[in-house]
């Protein structure tokens, strides 16, 4: 018997989720988790995971939700007070003309928030331009709603800049969106305002929806500015701005992220998404979001603080290296490096990934092979100083030795 043609009862057919990977960096980590159960000393340098506590006014709030019984349904969007704050925020900080909290939703991180925004944006045969390298869960996503990423490759030449003209060169008659990363994971640079104005002005030629992924909004360095694109002339209707609590709060483990759409029926079909995916946020953490986002600044200064500080001395330590030619980074967490000619690889591999696999055996350090951010990551490495100072300068002391 068969279910289809060619499809036996009880097998599977082919699904477009067969086409993703489990994960590179999570496989990273877990390597090194294994070698630290078994005793030996090890670096975490390979994920984006912020080593701070949250912020105490945000830990209060969360264990007064708790106290308050806030542990049940809330409204599918989000609660009230997380959905005002976070309006408030991206009109006063980012200077977002959100059209109203009706435009707010909250989502279970910002990786949910890409996902309903794909899966309401994107149909079968649609294509997204997006950076390579870039994250990969933004390929996957789009891969996911049934449509193709369209790698926009970034020239080391230029500083690994999104050139707006690279990107027209790129869109066709299925083009449905333009994703901007900024500050960008995984080469740390942050678009200025010329480059995002470049960016939507394509996006009105063509009539796209842009995609901005600001994640890393707060972690940026040298006394810069970020951009949000939804700020820009023609950006209000064009622009689906979405942000995290992860990095600018160390809430990773929370999972919380907001987006703000002002298109009204893409927003009432990533509300029914929210509903057939999660069916709304933990309750007691959108209490704790809500209180981030109103509280003072001052935590998360501090943390950008630390990680500039942290970038100086990887960046450093990487600069004493033979074999690397690290990328100054302008935000995010990472130093994207790229390997050089003159490394004579490992157990006769070349490439990041037999770096990767290199550094872990030798030296106990995490880092990220940049094959997996896209075919543009060929040859190139990402170390993460998101992990305890003391992990990064330890690492610095051994990486000059290593390479």
């Amino acid at each position: 018997m068969v279910d289809g043609p060619g499809t036996p009862r009880g097998s599977l057919p082919s699904h477009a989720i067969d086409r993703i990977a489990l994960g590179g960096i999570v496989s990273v980590r877990d390597r090194l988790l294994e070698l630290q159960a078994k005793g030996r000393p090890i670096m975490r340098l390979e994920s984006g995971d912020p080593s701070f506590d949250i912020p105490v006014h945000v830990r209060e709030a969360l264990e007064k939700a708790l106290r308050d019984g806030h542990t049940h349904y809330t409204a599918g969007a989000g609660i009230p007070r997380l959905r005002q704050a976070a309006l408030a925020k991206m009109r006063e900080q980012n200077r977002i003309a959100v059209d109203g909290v009706g435009s707010v939703l909250v989502t279970n991180g910002a990786m949910h928030g890409l996902y309903i925004t794909f899966r309401a944006l994107v149909g079968p045969g649609d294509e997204v331009i997006i950076p390579d390298p870039t994250w990969t869960e933004t390929a996957d996503n789009v891969l996911l709603a049934g449509g193709t990423a369209v790698r926009c490759r970034l020239d080391p030449a230029g500083g690994y800049r999104y050139d707006p003209a690279a990107i027209e060169a790129l869109v066709s008659e299925r083009t449905r969106a333009i994703v901007v990363n900024s500050p960008h994971n995984p080469t740390g640079v942050v678009l200025d305002r010329e480059t995002l104005a470049g960016i939507l002005a394509v996006a009105e030629r063509h009539d796209l929806f842009v995609v901005s992924d600001e994640a890393y909004e707060h972690v940026i360095f040298d006394g810069r500015e970020h951009v949000s694109p939804g700020a820009l002339p023609g950006g209000e209707k064009r622009v689906i701005s979405i942000f995290s609590l992860s990095k600018s709060f160390a809430m990773s483990g929370l999972r919380l992220g907001y987006l703000a759409v002002n298109d009204a029926q893409l927003c009432e079909r990533m509300q029914k998404l929210l509903r057939c995916t999660i069916n709304g946020v933990n309750s007691a953490t959108q209490h704790a979001g809500a209180a981030a986002l109103e509280g003072p600044p001052a935590a998360t200064e501090e943390m950008n603080r630390v990680y500039e500080n942290r970038r100086d001395v990887l960046l450093a330590g990487l600069r004493r290296t033979r074999h690397l030619e690290p990328l100054a980074p302008q935000g995010a967490f990472y130093v994207w490096a790229r390997i050089k000619e003159s490394w004579p690889g490992y157990q006769g591999r070349r490439g990041g990934w037999a770096m990767t696999d290199f550094l872990i055996d030798e030296g106990g350090i995490g880092s990220a092979p940049g094959e997996v951010f896209g075919p543009a990551g060929e040859g190139h490495i990402r170390f993460a100083f998101s992990c305890p100072t003391e992990q990064v300068e330890k690492a610095v002391q051994l990486l000059p030795t290593l390479l």
